[in-house]
Parts: structure tokens; sequence; C-alpha cells
């Protein structure tokens, strides 16, 4: 039985912590290499960004290969040992690209390390189904979708620091690589399996033998609409971190601008914690955060007063992570879902979302080329929308205080 299964809430937070702090130590050494850039392009002789795309193109596509052989290396893996791959790719990505000789072998390095991370984010949803009573895992969710912005907060404190420290690209990289590293070994002592093919949320809680390939889960209107309504949220939040910044189109300083968004995302995830505890459905809350959060954007785009643009980023910040805890709960709360199942829709999900913004995100680039960077920033603004418009296609699998008091 499914519930006989569940392990202590002790070692389940253990767990957690341990998955956690692995995927915001991703997010810091990732960061680290890409403010190392001038410094890793100067070694390897590169006197281009044009060389420098490699890296980033790189890993866009093992995020998405990642995405794909997620549910396939849970199957034969088991939990235990698919997780621990994942983290040690990340560790030894961040070596080989460390000791790289040539710039080949560190874009290869970078793309290990980004293949870890994509399998990596898609085992926090069985793990999370498996682990936690359905009444905790609005929490666990929201921690785990602001990890990486976490680490992205972490960065800013300590990536400078620590290159001072170590002066050099490979001793700063090789640090985090190192901490990684620890957290490894921690997942070897604390991690566990599962049964992958037990139903979370059914009344028995038997055993579904249902045969869900990635045929069926493509076939499947809702594992296309979930990845489109992130979309957007996807491509505003990468346009925010890599190209904002550096645009200088805002009344104050876009690189404050982007901080105070950060922010806003550690934030906003206490608010869904709250908001958790007293409210049930997932739809409203993705539906009003999808239209406050194109709107804020615009605010920040256009106005003249730098103290409403500090308020709209703030805003931003809470509205992109908000719904996300909603987005991932509906597949979570689907009947007769198993880890194994919601691997396999999580899968896909991230990797359609990465293929839409990737291609969104080029033709940013492009209009930005043509029409200059406020033009670029406003298409991003619009296709943030796709949270509002995905919100109309999506399914209502929460339900209300007084629908759960009567069940």
């Amino acid at each position: 039985m499914f519930e006989e299964q569940r392990v202590s809430s002790t070692k389940a937070n253990i767990i957690e912590l341990v998955m956690f702090l692995t995927y915001a130590l991703f997010a810091v050494n990732w960061i680290a290499g890409s403010t190392l850039t001038p410094q890793i392009m100067k070694y390897f002789q590169l006197d281009s960004f044009m060389s420098a795309t490699f890296i980033s193109n790189s890993i866009t596509v093992a995020k998405i290969i990642g995405n794909f052989c997620a549910a396939g290396l849970l199957i034969k893996l088991l939990p235990r040992k698919a997780i621990g791959l994942g983290s040690f790719m990340i560790v030894i990505g961040s070596l080989v690209a460390v000791l790289s000789p040539q710039y080949w072998a560190f874009v290869l390095g970078r793309f290990i390390m980004g293949f870890g991370g994509a399998v990596y984010v898609v085992y926090f949803s069985p793990v999370v189904i498996n682990y936690f009573k359905p009444e905790t895992r609005p929490t666990v969710n929201a921690l785990n979708s602001v990890a990486y912005n976490v680490g992205g907060m972490l960065a800013m404190l300590v990536v400078g620091p620590v290159i001072a420290v170590m002066q050099t690209w490979q001793a700063s990289m090789g640090f985090f690589a190192g901490i990684s590293g620890v957290l490894f070994l921690l997942w070897l002592l604390v991690g566990q399996d599962f049964a992958l093919n037990t139903a979370s949320n059914s009344r028995e809680n038997n055993v579904v033998k249902e045969e869900y390939s990635f045929r069926t889960a493509l076939k499947q209107k809702n594992n296309w609409i979930l990845p489109f309504t992130y979309s957007g949220i996807l491509t505003f939040y990468i346009v925010l971190l890599n190209i904002f910044p550096i645009s200088g189109t805002t009344v104050i300083s876009s690189k404050t601008l982007s901080v105070v968004v950060a922010f806003g995302g550690i934030v906003g995830t206490i608010i869904t914690i709250l908001l958790s505890k007293v409210y049930f459905k997932r739809l409203p809350v993705i539906r009003i955060c999808g239209f406050l959060l194109t709107a804020a954007g615009v605010l920040m785009f256009t106005t003249t007063n730098g103290f409403i643009a500090l308020a709209a980023a703030f805003a931003i910040g809470n509205l992109m992570f908000i719904p996300v805890t909603s987005l991932f709960m509906i597949p979570q709360e689907l009947p007769n879902m198993t880890p194994v199942k919601l691997t396999k829709i999580m899968g896909i999900f991230w990797a359609l979302a990465y293929i839409i913004e990737t291609i969104v995100f080029f033709i940013i680039g492009m209009v930005i080329d043509k029409s200059g960077y406020a033009t670029g920033l406003t298409v991003a603004v619009v296709v943030s929308a796709t949270a509002f418009f995905g919100s109309f296609l999506l399914p209502e699998t929460g339900k209300s205080k007084k629908e759960k008091s009567n069940k």
C-alpha cells in the first residue's frame, strides 16, 4: 500500500532539503560560470561572444534531452540511483569544465552539467507525491519552484567574493563543484527507492498497471497546454535575467530592478505557502497572476517614476512564482497519478517549455537587433500572457474548502 511505504516526516524533510540544496547549488555553479565568461574566453583565446553562445546552446540542448530521458532513467535505475545520477552529472560536468584543456571540452562539461540539472528538476515532482501528504505538497512545490532563484540570489552574494579569493576561474568553479560533490555524497546516505506505479491520489492506493508511454502522454492536450501556460513566464524570467540588465531602458538601473525581481520571487514563495493554507483552487491563481504579471511588466518598462518601477519589479517577482505551484499541482492531482507517470508528464512539460522559450528568445534577439531593446522587451511582456490564456484551457483539479470537507 502506498501509505505504508511513506517514510517519517523527518526523513522526508531531509531528502527534500538535500534535493533543494543540490539544485540551488547547481544554479550558483551555473551563474558562476556565466559571470566568469570574460576570463574563460580569454583563457581559451576566444575573441568574440559568438563563440560563447555555444555554451548557452549546449545547455538548451542538454535540458531538452535530459527532460525527455528523465523518466526512462527513473524506471531503469529506480529513484535513488536516478536522482543520484543527476547529482553526479552536475558534479562531474563541473569538473570536466574546470579541467578542460580546450574550449570544446569546456562546452562538453557544461553540457553534462546541464543534462544533470535537467534530469534533477524533473525528479522533484515524483518525490513530492511519494513522500508528502496532499496538504503539504503545495508548500514543498513552492519551495522547489524557487530553488534556482535562491541559488541566483546566493550567487549574487558569494560569487564575487569567491572569485576574488580564488582568483582563477578554474579554482572558483572548482570550489562550487566541491560543494555540489558534498551534496552528492549526502544523497548517497539519505536517498532511497520507492514504488513507481502506486497511485498517490486514488482511494484504494492500488498499484496502477496503466501503460503510459511518451506517445500516450503527447496525445493528451493537457500535456501541451501546461508547458504553453508556463512558457511565457519562463521566457519573461530568462529575458529579465539575461537581456534586461543590459538594456538600460527603464527609469532606474535595470540591474537594480532585476535584483528586486529575484527578491520578489522569494517573497512570492512565502505568499504561496501561506495562500495554500486557505485557498485550494488552482486556475484562479494562475489566471489572476498571469494577468497581473503582464500588467506589471508593462508598468515597469513604461513608467517614469522610480518608486513605481521598483514596486512593479517586486510585483513581477511575486507574480512569476505564485502561480507555478498551482501549475505543478494540476498534474499531481489528476486521478491515478503515479510517480513514473508524473515523471513523464513533467519531462514533457520542461522539454516543451524550454523549446518554446528557446524559439521565442531567439525571436526577441532578432527584434532587438532590428528595432532595439524596448521593442524586444515588449515582445517578452506580451508572451508572458500565456499564463493568463492557458488558465482557461486547463482542468481545475483543486477543491474548495467546502468540497474537501464534504468528501
